[in-house]
């Protein structure tokens, strides 16, 4: 069972940054490494599911056209609202996983998959990817980045989602970064 939305909506009510994104060294230089291994330096459209507070989102407006952020929880969906409120490029909706995956930029240069697959049970995890592989255009970039323990509340860890991806017959693996905390895979579409 994927861990429930309203898991993370207490989460955001409870701490307005449970995972110190904004503050911890670790989380701003995994965000950094992650986008340095982006391999184009601007993406026409894109789309970010799971933004939470928008802190990646933030980063990636720099680099994007357009770019569609969402996120499950009421709570993060205001905050990642107010972080990117002065970029007119960027749209922030609250959205489901999987059955509300963003349609904003038909045929996306760029998905981005931060923090979410090992939240999601099998079945929803694999209409996420079949999703995301949809939703770019051919030769489109998806970029993955997750924890690589096990956390308390998700059915699986992040060596897991990332082998998924790496194993999709549609994707090529164009870049891996593999640390003990973290990895990060840029998969592009064939």
């Amino acid at each position: 069972m994927s861990t429930p939305s309203s898991r993370f909506e207490q989460l955001y009510q409870g701490d307005p940054d449970p995972w110190r994104t904004a503050s911890s060294w670790y989380e701003w230089r995994k965000r950094a490494v992650a986008l340095a291994c982006l391999p184009r330096p601007r993406y026409a459209s894109a789309i970010e599911p799971a933004c939470g507070t928008g802190e990646l989102t933030a980063a990636l407006a720099g680099r994007c056209g357009r770019l569609a952020a969402s996120d499950a929880s009421r709570t993060a969906t205001a905050r990642a609202r107010h972080r990117v409120a002065d970029q007119d490029h960027v749209e922030v909706r609250r959205r489901r996983l999987p059955d509300q995956f963003p349609s904003e930029c038909d045929s996306a240069e760029l998905v981005v998959l931060s923090e979410v697959l090992y939240y999601l049970a099998e079945d929803d995890a694999a209409a996420v990817l079949a999703a995301s592989v949809r939703a770019l255009r051919p030769a489109g970039d998806l970029l993955a980045v997750h924890w690589r323990p096990q956390a308390p509340d998700a059915p699986s860890n992040g060596d897991s989602a990332h082998q998924r991806l790496r194993d999709h017959p549609d994707l090529d693996v164009l870049v891996r970064h593999t640390e003990p905390d973290f990895l990060i895979d840029v998969l592009r579409r064939a």
